[in-house]
């Protein structure tokens, strides 16, 4: 079943996925204004760290979503597990049915409450998703703050 979202969620969303995640920008409009409050890097998104990450490949029922650019995933590698979902279509791909994230991704589309970590090179961008998954309604969302950086330190693998 496809999900539909009010307008103002959407407006939130690309809103999140515009605006850095440091500073405020004074002259935004009304209902950008509630976003950049609400979503921000000081926002209540949980952070995991690199040994929660290591665990996941033995829990399947968590999904860790890789949000860089296919070109950094063709340098660097990627973490165990996860599946690679760039930011930019991040919002897209979890609104999309079952039956074709499955076929799109070979793992079952998370539910509402499914924990879903994100990860991108740093920890900026995977904030930036986790906030616009929680704007879509998804409640177990967290941040790997270290990142791609943290994990290639700590697995000795190029960063």
């Amino acid at each position: 079943m496809l999900r539909k979202y009010s307008p103002f969620a959407l407006r939130a969303v690309g809103s999140i996925l515009r605006q850095p995640t440091s500073g405020a920008a004074l002259n935004m409009q009304p209902h950008h204004q509630f976003s950049q409050r609400f979503y921000s890097s000081s926002s209540t998104i949980p952070i995991v760290d690199y040994a929660a990450v290591k665990k996941l490949p033995s829990e399947p029922q968590k999904l860790l979503i890789d949000v860089r650019e296919p070109d950094e995933l063709k340098e660097t590698g990627q973490i165990p597990s996860s599946i690679n979902i760039p930011l930019g279509i991040v919002s897209q791909e979890l609104a999309i049915n079952d039956q074709l994230f499955k076929s799109k991704y070979g793992r079952d589309k998370p539910k509402s409450d499914t924990e879903i970590v994100f990860h991108c090179k740093i920890g900026r961008r995977s904030l930036k998703a986790a906030e616009a998954a929680a704007a879509l309604g998804f409640k177990n969302v967290k941040n790997y703050e270290g990142s791609w950086l943290d994990w290639a330190e700590r697995e000795g693998l190029p960063k």
